[in-house]
């Protein structure tokens, strides 16, 4: 007779919220290449002008949009790789598990110190603490103690 897994909910809550990143970050990437797109096309003494506003190098007009083209690419990647996270983690791949964990340690680092650069000046704090947290929310999922029995084969099913 073959044994089975049980997941806990606690994992299965990590896989839902991975997909959920991976389909906002499919999103972002679409927009991010329909956006570079947009200014590859556009006219350059336009684009040299708007980066003239924002005091960047108006030399970059020519190779904006097609560097705004490949951070939308990346994004793509960044995508299939969450999309493997979700699966190998709800399979239970304790491997995957402590990879996601080195990243989110270095999103929580990045991220405050974002907050203590930036303390004080019109940034997207909001946003910056939302992410810190889920972070953390994540990694109490992921080490919990029914968590830990998933991770380490010491639950099954009959």
């Amino acid at each position: 007779m073959a044994t089975t897994r049980v997941r806990p909910s606690q994992v299965t809550i990590v896989v839902v919220l991975i997909w959920i990143a991976f389909a906002l970050t499919v999103v972002g990437a679409i927009a991010t290449v329909l956006v570079g797109t947009g200014i590859a096309a556009s006219d350059p003494a336009r684009v040299a002008e708007e980066l003239k506003n924002l005091d960047l190098p108006e030399s970059w007009s020519t190779g904006i949009g097609p560097i705004v083209i490949v951070a939308g690419a990346l994004m793509f990647v960044v995508a299939i790789i969450q999309a493997i996270f979700a699966v190998t983690i709800g399979r239970g791949s304790n491997v995957a598990r402590i990879l996601l964990t080195i990243l989110l340690i270095i999103r929580i680092i990045s991220g405050v110190v974002f907050i203590l650069t930036s303390w004080g000046t019109e940034t997207w704090m909001f946003g910056v603490f939302l992410a810190i947290g889920l972070d953390i929310v994540v990694l109490l999922l992921l080490f919990n103690s029914r968590s830990n029995e998933f991770f380490t084969d010491a639950v099954r099913q009959a």
